[in-house]
């Protein structure tokens, strides 16, 4: 039965990819809100409004025809934000508070299978997210990095809008393990010109927990619009 199982999904996992080669790329600025939480591992904290730079997004993505071998996403994120810690936090093994920097930049490198591609206008493609945190924490004259390299869980769905050229979907990164937890939604509105390229935009939120990360906890609801470019070949 188990083979019969594993047979079946190599089967499913390799007829799920892309018919031709193809390369998509897409550029953008992403303006969050943010609220924060952190502090020392295991140590309590104070809730902070952070105002966010307004930050960059890239993304390429290579699709091929070959079975069984996932096709490959690579996706990046400025995140950084500012503030004010009003009440003291054990930060670096001191009780600190005043002027905060949060650093929470990332890379996503993305292995996933086309299961949709335009059939019935629909697009569906899922898999397996890494994503690279190099950051850092700033809490008055301390500063703390803040890397790590947490698996997500990826799924993606658009539908074309019928007769045109419009695409409305989303995508879903999702993490939990232990007490740490991740949840990156993204809904998105593309238009393709006849010339390959097109525009997109649409609303992000990201609920970061990170829990002794570096020795840190970190707790962190971003959220805002993006617009950006993007070219299809």
């Amino acid at each position: 039965m188990r083979a019969a199982l594993l047979l079946s999904s190599l089967v499913l996992a390799s007829t799920a990819q892309a018919d031709v080669l193809g390369l998509t790329a897409e550029i953008g600025a992403f303006s969050p809100d943010s609220t924060v939480e952190f502090s020392d591992h295991g140590t309590s904290s104070d809730s902070t409004d952070m105002d966010a730079d307004s930050s960059r997004y890239y993304g390429i993505a290579f699709e091929h025809p070959l079975p069984l071998i996932p096709n490959i996403r690579l996706q990046g994120t400025d995140l950084k934000s500012e503030g004010t810690v009003t009440s003291s936090v054990t930060f670096e093994g001191q009780s600190l508070s005043g002027d905060a920097k949060l650093d929470l930049s990332h890379t996503d490198y993305t292995f996933y299978y086309e299961f949709l591609d335009g059939l019935l206008w629909l697009d569906l493609d899922a898999g397996l997210t890494l994503r690279d945190f190099d950051g850092s924490i700033e809490l008055d004259t301390e500063k703390s990095s803040l890397s790590a390299v947490v698996p997500m869980a990826y799924l993606s769905a658009y539908a074309t809008i019928p007769g045109t050229s419009v695409s409305v979907g989303g995508e879903l990164k999702a993490l939990s393990i232990g007490d740490s937890s991740i949840t990156d939604t993204t809904i998105k509105v593309k238009y393709e010109t006849p010339f390959l390229v097109g525009i997109e935009g649409g609303y992000r939120s990201m609920d970061i927990d990170l829990i002794d990360v570096d020795d840190k906890d970190v707790k962190s609801e971003s959220s805002g619009v993006f617009i950006g470019a993007f070219i299809d070949f």
